[in-house]
């Protein structure tokens, strides 16, 4: 009954908040992803326009809290070189959702029907509703409970640093296979722009960085 009862909050919930994790050193890439154009866009407008389309609120967790210039919120890492996970609880504590979709500001195809296919899949306890493609979970294009802070940001104080393996290691979250989002997304949104190569197939100027 309580299973039941928790899957019946979690179908309710539908206000989100979201946070573009844009706070990394960009060091493989050279120049700060978060300002190179892709389309008529820069990476950052675009991450920021796919979660504003399904969320309350849009945050930008963009390291010092302060860096990027623009018409959005944004939180401080809750630990300096803390990688994404310090970008991750400062937007959970910030948040006044139930749930935060985060995505990274380097997707090349944010999915905000995969995002909103998540958020409908929590169960009302679990720490995160996360994909898995290609054999891998991909945490930073997932859906996080803001109850969750506390014990992430315990976490990240004993000197976690990779989210990944954190997920990876703990019962409370969902893991949703390519069985399950493929009705919604395709692989493509597992896919990230790291480096100047990745830039350059997918048509990006390099030397557009903010």
């Amino acid at each position: 009954m309580g299973r039941s009862r928790s899957r019946d909050v979690a179908a309710e919930v539908t206000a989100l908040t979201g946070v573009v994790l844009a706070g990394g050193h960009s060091r493989r890439m050279g120049v700060d992803k978060a300002g190179l154009t892709l389309g008529d866009q820069t990476l950052l407008e675009r991450a920021v326009s796919c979660l504003r389309a399904i969320c309350d609120e849009v945050l930008v967790a963009s390291g010092d809290g302060r860096r990027l210039a623009g018409p959005w919120r944004q939180v401080a890492d809750v630990q300096a070189d803390a990688g994404p996970l310090g970008g991750l609880v400062a937007a959970l504590e910030a948040a006044r959702t139930p749930l935060v979709a985060a995505l990274a500001v380097d997707a090349l195809s944010p999915s905000q029907e995969l995002l909103m296919f998540l958020a409908q899949r929590w169960d009302g306890r679990s720490w995160a509703v996360v994909p898995r493609a290609a054999g891998r979970l991909e945490p930073l294009h997932a859906v996080y409970a803001t109850a969750a802070a506390p014990a992430l940001r315990a976490k990240l104080d004993q000197g976690q640093r990779s989210l990944t393996r954190l997920l990876a290691t703990v019962e409370a979250v969902q893991t949703v296979g390519r069985d399950g989002w493929a009705a919604v997304a395709d692989a493509s949104f597992s896919t990230s722009l790291n480096t100047p190569a990745d830039a350059a197939r997918a048509g990006i100027r390099m030397g557009q960085g903010s």
